[in-house]
């Protein structure tokens, strides 16, 4: 029985490898430093001396903005959870997040251009990028918050509580040593979540060029997902194909740093 569940799990661990792997060949002849920071070529889609250097910050900077706007109303529907939802409470709360985490993507970015695009005259920006990014890792992020506080021993928590500690002291003295760790493992996984979005940053974020660095949050960003996207159209460029195999390789690499980061943190966290 052993062996057979291993066969049955073995596609799991094939077909991503067999993906990375054929990326990795398409990308191999077109992925070189001056591609990051400057390109040497040109081509019909892309300006000589460009590069993806402001794909990167702009990918970068949309998965912080989502995050930062994420991260305190997880924290606050977590501590809720945990210390005033009552049983039908935390039940219902667990399946709006599921409901909301079964959402596609592209509901959200089509969502967010109706709203947040045209009826708030935010126009495609930061900011409209951000807010829908946060909405789509909250999900997520609070499922991992609730789940890291759920493993604080109760017996803790009930001496704290026996000593006569406030809810606030309990969480800062007791809960926050025990739980930072499952915290930053959930904020790491759903940075990786939000660099691997494209359709909802396309409608609210994203330009193809035209655009180094924004302005201010009101302005739009280039993204190495949705450069990834138009250069994959340009199927009689080969240059084109060739930087869309290569920005895909960095766009895998920056999403596998965050979740082995959050890999080794839960397993430092099971070893203490």
């Amino acid at each position: 029985m052993k062996w057979f569940l291993m066969l049955l799990a073995l596609p799991a661990f094939l077909f991503p490898l067999a993906s990375l792997v054929y990326i990795l060949s398409h990308a191999w002849d077109s992925l070189s430093w001056s591609l990051i920071f400057g390109a040497e070529e040109s081509s019909s889609m892309i300006e000589a001396g460009q590069g993806l250097w402001p794909q990167i910050i702009g990918s970068l900077w949309l998965m912080l903005w989502a995050c930062i706007l994420a991260l305190p109303v997880a924290i606050s529907l977590a501590l809720f959870h945990a210390l005033y939802a009552s049983r039908p409470q935390q039940r219902g709360l667990m399946m709006i997040l599921q409901l909301l985490q079964g959402i596609p993507p592209i509901v959200y970015g089509l969502c967010g251009l109706i709203v947040l695009v045209h009826l708030l005259h935010w126009g495609i920006s930061l900011a409209a990028g951000g807010v829908i990014l946060a909405v789509i890792v909250l999900p997520l992020l609070t499922s991992n918050m609730i789940h890291a506080l759920e493993r604080i021993p109760a017996e803790q928590t009930e001496s704290a509580k026996s000593l006569g500690l406030s809810p606030v002291q309990i969480i800062g003295r007791v809960w926050v040593p025990l739980v930072w760790s499952g915290f930053l493992t959930g904020l790491l996984l759903a940075m990786a979540r939000a660099l691997s979005e494209t359709a909802p940053i396309l409608f609210t974020a994203t330009v193809f060029s035209g655009v180094d660095w924004p302005d201010s949050m009101l302005s739009p960003v280039t993204s190495l997902q949705t450069h990834i996207f138009y250069l994959a159209q340009e199927g009689s460029d080969a240059h084109a194909v060739g930087v869309a195999w290569a920005s895909a390789v960095i766009l895998l690499m920056l999403i596998l740093c965050f979740s082995l980061l959050a890999l080794a943190l839960r397993r430092l966290e099971e070893k203490v």
